[in-house]
């Protein structure tokens, strides 16, 4: 019977995680259920792992790796390497990286490109026997491959329905154990795919494409929201997830729930519930296209979270779930209070961008900065802990946006924004702005953005010295011998302490000191396996 490799190089870049070395993804988890469904032996492995070490257990004759279009350095380095070894063996290559397919074909040389959404495209693969000899893959639709000389993309594939992603394809659960420190990662389960945000950037593009004004994105009618006549993909000009997934569609309660129980039952410590947007959760499964209009939906919110909050596993405190994304616009008192109610400790994070209310226009950004502050203080006063991300190096960005977005920032700190983050732009394949060029971390405008940000993180974290944090042993530091990465459940920093703790061990340590803007040191008072 056929194995396959199933490598998680998202945001390896060069061969090595340094950010996010403690989230567990959707998609390998995903790849991996499918796998099972279709009888095919499969093991997770993160890039850095199959890079150290010599050889792989035999069994496995194919691999499949997932990527973002930053991890092409190690994806380059893992396909060499099973290459040498396989040289019979299939590779197929999916994940954000797979925007481009052309850039995939020529760097990497897999056998197969699953573009966009790659469940059905994979079961297809499989049934037609592309792991166990030549097959036909003119009629697969979703995928890039060669003929010979030539590259062949084959066109679009549907996108799965509501009830497809919650009774026809369910991610792996036992493969999550393939992750070293899986009891203290954060896990995610999708609750959401895809956006409601189908508005368009308005800055003029490289190629010389800028809207019109067309009034499609204003429209009434669903269809005409989703026609662009000047060929400008849907969604903040920065992001492809309108363009790769479409509309959001919600998988059903009961499949979330079992998702969640399983993966407890595991020994998972921290939950995170994933969605571009959880405020889109049941607000219509693939015919909502206003960002904003219609309102949250509360019942269905409640009845998911209710459901969730009664888990076992919660009641002790050893267990945590999160929700992350949450539009501003939709985030009002009634919705903070159906989430404060079932879920505690919830660290919402709230997309500005930019402080600049008409550079967020420019760039396809829904609502305004009034909006994130609104949802910053309103958050705060139902206990939870919002976080607030901008993006430095936007196209578009001035002098006057980063003023604003300064100010802002200061004003959010005041509001109890718990922590500013701040990412670096990036060209995507597959949005607006994929042909703008990525900005300098030295230069002037990025420099003063990063300088506030860590001025207000790092005067955050010194309000937690002398507080005891809940928290979970992840793995040994890297900077200091004889110490063990923590992470909180809830609320609270990264954290180092003095000491081996087991992955998975439940610790509440008593910070003591700020070595930076993201990281405390602490000292353990207690501990639980």
């Amino acid at each position: 019977m056929s194995e396959m490799i199933i490598v998680d190089a998202l945001s390896s870049g060069i061969g090595r995680r340094v950010s996010s070395r403690d989230s567990i993804g959707c998609g390998p988890r995903t790849v991996a259920g499918v796998l099972e469904k279709n009888g095919v032996g499969c093991r997770i492995k993160m890039a850095e792992e199959l890079l150290s070490v010599r050889s792989v257990d035999r069994k496995f004759q194919h691999l499949a790796l997932s990527a973002m279009t930053m991890d092409l350095p190690a994806a380059k380095r893992v396909i060499s390497s099973w290459r040498k070894s396989r040289p019979g063996g299939r590779v197929l290559v999916g994940g954000p990286i797979s925007s481009d397919p052309s850039l995939v074909m020529t760097e990497l040389r897999p056998d197969v490109v699953v573009i966009g959404e790659g469940e059905g495209t994979l079961e297809e693969l499989l049934r037609k026997g592309f792991l166990s000899g030549e097959t036909d893959l003119s009629s697969v639709k979703g995928i890039a491959y060669r003929r010979g000389a030539n590259p062949i993309v084959t066109g679009r594939r549907p996108l799965l329905s509501a009830n497809q992603m919650s009774d026809e394809y369910i991610p792996s659960i036992t493969r999550t154990v393939d992750y070293p420190a899986y009891q203290a990662d954060r896990v995610y389960v999708e609750v959401v795919r895809g956006c409601s945000n189908l508005r368009r950037a308005r800055l003029r593009l490289p190629d010389g494409r800028k809207c019109s004004d067309c009034g499609n994105c204003d429209s009434d009618d669903p269809a005409a929201r989703i026609a662009c006549p000047e060929n400008i993909p849907p969604g903040c000009g920065f992001c492809s997830v309108p363009a790769t997934w479409g509309p959001p569609r919600s998988r059903s309660p009961d499949a979330i729930v079992e998702e969640v129980r399983g993966l407890l039952d595991l020994g998972v410590h921290r939950i995170v519930l994933e969605a571009p947007d959880f405020l889109d959760y049941m607000r219509g499964n693939g015919d909502v296209v206003d960002p904003c209009e219609p309102p949250a939906n509360l019942d269905a919110i409640d009845g998911l979270l209710g459901s969730l909050a009664v888990l076992p596993q919660l009641a002790d405190g050893s267990v945590h779930i999160d929700i992350e994304n949450m539009k501003a616009c939709l985030l009002n008192d009634e919705v903070c209070d159906v989430i404060s109610r079932n879920m505690k400790e919830i660290r919402p994070n709230i997309g500005l961008e930019t402080g600049s209310q008409q550079h967020m226009r420019e760039i396809g950004k829904c609502g305004t900065p009034a909006d994130v502050v609104r949802a910053v203080r309103i958050a705060k006063e139902h206990g939870m802990h919002p976080f607030v991300y901008l993006i430095y190096g936007l196209p578009g960005e001035s002098e006057q946006t980063v003023d604003e977005s300064v100010r802002l920032m200061r004003e959010l700190d005041k509001e109890g924004a718990q922590r500013i983050i701040l990412y670096g732009f990036r060209p995507l394949p597959g949005s607006a702005f994929e042909q703008f060029p990525t900005p300098s971390l030295n230069a002037p405008l990025t420099r003063r953005m990063l300088r506030e940000a860590e001025r207000i993180n790092r005067a955050k974290k010194a309000q937690y010295v002398g507080r005891v944090i809940r928290g979970v042993a992840a793995e040994p530091s890297w900077a200091r011998h004889g110490h063990t990465m923590v992470y909180p459940l809830a609320d609270g920093p990264m954290m180092t302490v003095q000491g081996g703790y087991s992955p998975g061990t439940v610790l509440d340590v008593r910070i003591t000191d700020i070595l930076s803007p993201n990281l405390v040191m602490g000292e353990a008072l207690h501990s639980s396996q």
